[in-house]
């Protein structure tokens, strides 16, 4: 019997998946439980459904949540925390990744001194705790398993269409003391429906009863009253039928996008769930739409593959019916990744895009004032390079990360390569890697970030930075609002100044794309939705909507409270031939930690006359020219070598002055003949002795190989050597000093095997530049 204190109350109860893994550290499981917490609050206000008294349980938490239609907790909710869910994974690393297991039960709930108890909780916790729920979710590719009590189906979940009831299966749940069924489904990874086998029943002979002679009514009074039978369901009497009050299920819409837009696009997918009730004369709901966010690298691989790779669903969510990306060169980058992969049924259908945001150079007033902004907001990219490679700190956003990032680093490229457009051709140049990798140490793009989580960096460090990030960025930045999902919202900071550049300015233009499957029949029903939704978005009052989220509507007008803007500047013009895949690869490969060993041969040979010195002093000489690439934080060193090989400066970071100082011309000479063969194996011994930072390690002989003996040489066993890459490569690039001697020294060979080069120098003057180009594709290409 229910005490006085006891209410009857909807219970949430959900559990993170493997919390206790070993493999999370206790700093794992706090990220993992800010996330539960951060994903339930989302998907509860998207929802529109209270935050009700909860407690926490270490690996989940329960709530009680009173006093609200409980058929929203199984109709709107999973959607939204399945969304949320998605959000938090796609920032976070395996070691942080959630996925829950989730029971909706009701019941009475009472209270004293020590919480909350009650029969009903606990059968949530059994329920919570059961195999069939744990099983399930294993076996799910989605993030989320919901169970619901057998009660709590019958009674609403049944009854309520937007629950998709078709998607739940039975199972039996034997726990502790019970014995009951639940229902299981996984929202965002439903199974499919099986056709249920046909049931006969046996014929039933029924008894024959006497014949009862009965008067013959007069057919008048037959007709009447069969008119006031019939209607009050047929309406036989208005001539027409009566509406049928039974709701359909709606539509289910996926929508996929970026971290960027999906909050307002999520309120924007709400509202048009409301029209859609006023324009049902039943008040029924027509669509479910369901926001997706993912990366634009998410993005890509995923729909580049035809949403068909063992874990988009689990990672990606489930196969987008629209998409609405950051820019046009997304849609272009999956194109091509399409058009590389026969037999996908999938085809993008561009409608035009429903708001706008330019990229800017987002400012403190230190910079502002140094760039000197023509007009007070206008910048070139030689100005912005010059500021950068002057004071530093200047970044990005990844350009795997967002369409900020890609068309930011595409801008940025075309003006350092002096290219009209980044074609195959153009990216597969000689001089990219070097250029790339200048380009790099100015401006870097800042890893695993977009507009939002890179602008949070200033927040943290105001007055530090400037970076290249969307104008809506910007906005957020200064309204002092949250900034993706890891910067929470402060009050007002500093303001950054946006910085407009005057010409070919990266324009997010914001797409409205329709995702087609065309291995499977059109969804007509769907397509009308996903033309009243397209409409919607375009309409005035979303417009206000998106403007009032700091995005500019298709027209370029931006909300009243930012003040005075220009108007959007010229596009930048992107081909869809452009080689975005190389762009990516070369900014990545670019940005990578180089190591550099230097190997002067100082044997007896090298004081041979060369040009206007001898060989040791044109191999010096080169060795500082070449040290013109590479700053005090990358790791260089100098090795010398005659028949032994000796460190002159250890392989470190902060030695380019050391080796400019060591590397001099009247660099000593050893008696005897060189050994070149065996300075190739210490050489690589010397980089491949740390393995542990990210790139590629490379190894520069300069050589006369004057006494090189290839039938005194194990050349397998050298080449092998060479060969052997670990995680971390190592190349190889000789530099000969001896017309025709990379060819019968066998160093063409060697050094192949290492996928360097052997190049017989002509002049300094004239192979330099050269040079600097192969010893940049050995590192970042």
């Amino acid at each position: 019997m229910s005490q006085p204190a006891d209410k009857h109350t909807s219970i949430l109860a959900v559990d993170v998946e493997s919390y206790g893994d070993v493999r999370r550290t206790d700093r794992h499981q706090k990220v993992v439980r800010d996330g539960l917490y951060a994903a339930l609050h989302r998907a509860l206000d998207r929802a529109r459904l209270p935050w009700g008294y909860h407690e926490d349980r270490g690996d989940g938490l329960f709530l009680l949540v009173p006093d609200v239609p409980k058929g929203e907790l199984v109709a709107s909710l999973p959607h939204e925390l399945a969304a949320a869910l998605r959000e938090h994974n796609a920032d976070h690393g395996p070691e942080t990744q959630i996925r829950l297991r989730v029971v909706v039960h009701a019941g009475e709930v009472g209270t004293d001194d020590n919480g909350k108890h009650g029969r009903d909780l606990d059968h949530a916790f059994r329920l919570l705790d059961s195999q069939p729920l744990r099983d399930v979710l294993a076996d799910s590719s989605g993030v989320l398993a919901i169970a619901v009590s057998g009660w709590f189906f019958e009674h609403v979940v049944k009854h309520q269409p937007a629950a998709n009831p078709a998607i739940y299966r039975s199972y039996t749940v034997r726990q502790k003391e019970t014995k009951t069924t639940t229902w299981i489904c996984t929202p965002d990874s439903p199974r499919p429906v099986r056709a249920k086998p046909s049931l006969r029943l046996p014929a039933v002979q029924l008894p024959k009863l006497p014949k009862v002679q009965l008067p013959r009514p007069r057919w008048q009074a037959v007709v009447l009253t069969s008119l006031l039978l019939l209607a009050p369901t047929t309406n036989l009497l208005a001539g027409a039928a009566a509406p049928d009050t039974r709701c359909a299920n709606p539509v289910q819409l996926n929508v996929l996008t970026s971290t960027e837009m999906a909050p307002a696009l999520r309120l924007l997918a709400l509202n048009f769930e409301r029209t859609s009730y006023q324009a049902d004369e039943n008040k029924c709901r027509q669509a479910r739409v369901l926001v997706m966010a993912d990366t634009y690298g998410g993005a890509v691989d995923a729909l580049g593959q035809g949403w068909s790779g063992g874990n988009d669903l689990r990672d990606h969510g489930p196969e987008p019916h629209v998409w609405v990306p950051d820019s046009t060169v997304d849609i272009d980058h999956v194109a091509a990744r399409l058009a590389k992969v026969p037999g996908i049924g999938a085809t993008l259908e561009q409608r035009p895009g429903i708001a706008r945001s330019p990229i800017v150079l987002a400012a403190p007033k230190s910079v502002v004032d140094a760039l000197r902004p023509v007009g007070g907001q206008w910048v070139t990219w030689q100005s912005v390079v010059q500021a950068a490679s002057s004071r530093g700190g200047f970044s990005r956003p990844d350009p795997r990360s967002s369409s900020a990032g890609m068309l930011a680093t595409i801008a940025y490229f075309r003006y350092r390569l002096d290219q009209p457009q980044l074609t195959p051709q153009v990216m597969s140049a000689e001089s990219v890697p070097r250029l790339v990798h200048g380009a790099e140490r100015e401006i870097p793009f800042a890893p695993n970030r977009d507009s939002g989580s890179l602008l949070c960096t200033i927040r943290a460090n105001p007055g530090q930075l400037a970076a290249l990030v969307s104008e809506k960025a910007v906005i957020d930045y200064n309204r002092g609002r949250q900034l993706g999902s890891d910067c929470s919202a402060t009050a007002r900071p500093e303001a950054l100044t946006p910085l407009y550049l005057r010409t070919d300015s990266p324009v997010q233009d914001y797409p409205f794309v329709v995702v087609r499957w065309t291995d499977r029949p059109e969804h007509h029903q769907r397509r009308q939705v996903i033309d009243r939704f397209y409409e919607y978005l375009m309409s005035p009052s979303a417009a206000a909507d998106l403007r009032n989220s700091g995005f500019r509507d298709p027209g370029g007008h931006i909300g009243r409270d930012e003040g005075q803007v220009p108007a959007l500047p010229r596009p930048l013009p992107v081909s869809p031939e452009s080689a975005f895949d190389e762009v990516e690869s070369a900014a990545v490969a670019g940005s990578t930690h180089p190591r550099v060993l230097f190997a002067v041969d100082v044997g007896q040979t090298m004081g041979a006359p060369f040009q206007r010195g001898n060989r040791v002093q044109t191999a010096t000489e080169l060795v500082r020219r070449l040290l013109q690439e590479f700053g005090d934080t990358d790791e260089v060193g100098l090795l010398a070598f005659g028949r032994t090989a000796e460190d002159v400066v250890p392989l470190g970071t902060g030695q380019t002055s050391a080796i400019r100082k060591a590397a001099r011309p009247d660099f000593p000479l050893t008696a005897g003949n060189s050994d070149v063969y065996g300075a190739i194996v210490a050489g690589m011994d010397r980089l491949r002795a740390d393995r542990t930072a990210d790139g590629t390690d490379l190894l520069v002989i300069v050589t006369d190989s004057a006494t090189a003996d290839v039938s005194q040489a194990d050349m397998p066993a050298l080449k092998a050597k060479v060969a052997g890459q670990g995680p971390r490569p190592t190349r190889l690039l000789v530099i000969n000093l001896l017309a025709g001697a990379c060819r019968s020294a066998g160093l063409t060979d060697i050094a192949t095997a290492a996928a360097g080069r052997c190049i017989d120098l002509a002049s300094v003057e004239t192979d330099a530049a050269r040079l600097a180009n192969l010893v940049a594709i050995g590192l970042w290409r």
